[in-house]
């Protein structure tokens, strides 16, 4: 007997459906844990075609301090200048929770990011491409800017970089307390002199930002790291601890600075 059109259509239509196999989600989302922490030690090795293989080719990142990039090109400049700040990686991530959409070709990943400059949260959608999870787009924010410093803080120090890549020797000392100590030099006219002899030995670019910042009464204390660059590529880490005195009039000054080689 032949069934109405409108009949069979929704009978073929059940039919399928009861074909189609369940998506196994737990198995799903084994295979993106996999991936994150297959990207982690990628990261560690500072693999960089490794990372862009594991996104999709019209892939995004976008990370709250360096802005965006997409496409697999733009994705390997993106991490190329990552790495090339930071050669030797340290630090870690980790999924808090993977949700994997019923049909099994899509994946929201929330977790949690950690490193010597940084900390945040990040959230990654993954996308089924074939029978391979990629990564489509992975956006990460940081909790604590400047490690947690207030804004006249995490302002001075973007003046200390910007004076010291200007090599605007006045203006840095200027940051200082006529007696302060900064590494073995005491006093503005000694600081200066530091300032340029150190110049005069290597040409560098360097950022960096606080990883934790304390304030207790008058006194502050802020340590960090940063990483000063060659115009030839060669690449120094330094770890730093700066204190910090309230002036009479409300400002601001630092007391000591010193700072010492950090990492290979």
């Amino acid at each position: 007997m032949r069934l109405p059109i409108a009949l069979a259509i929704v009978t073929l239509g059940l039919g399928l459906a009861g074909c189609t196999p369940a998506v196994d989600t737990a198995e799903e989302e084994a295979a993106i844990r996999a991936n994150t922490a297959r990207w982690l030690e990628l990261d560690h090795a500072a693999d960089v075609d490794g990372i862009v293989g594991l996104f999709a080719e019209d892939g995004t990142v976008h990370w709250e301090d360096r802005g965006v990039a997409t496409g697999s090109e733009a994705i390997r400049t993106f991490m190329s200048d990552v790495y090339a700040e930071n050669p030797n990686p340290e630090g870690s991530f980790a999924p808090e929770r993977v949700r994997v959409a019923a049909s099994g070709d899509l994946a929201v990943e929330e977790g949690t990011y950690e490193n010597p400059f940084d900390r945040g949260r990040y959230i990654t959608v993954h996308r089924k491409v074939g029978t391979e999870w990629k990564v489509q787009s992975d956006i990460s924010v940081s909790n604590a800017p400047n490690g947690g410093a207030p804004d006249w803080a995490a302002q001075m120090l973007a003046q200390w970089y910007e004076r010291y890549n200007a090599r605007n020797a006045q203006g840095l000392a200027n940051l200082y307390s006529a007696n302060a100590v900064v590494g073995d030099a005491r006093g503005r006219a000694a600081i200066i002199a530091r300032f340029r002899a150190g110049w005069a030995e290597a040409d560098q670019q360097c950022a960096g930002a606080y990883d934790d910042f304390v304030l207790v009464g008058t006194i502050a204390a802020g340590w960090g790291r940063d990483v000063c660059t060659t115009p030839s590529g060669d690449v120094e880490r330094s770890q730093w601890l700066a204190v910090f005195e309230q002036q009479p009039n409300g400002t601001w000054l630092m007391i000591r600075d010193r700072g010492e080689p950090f990492g290979a």
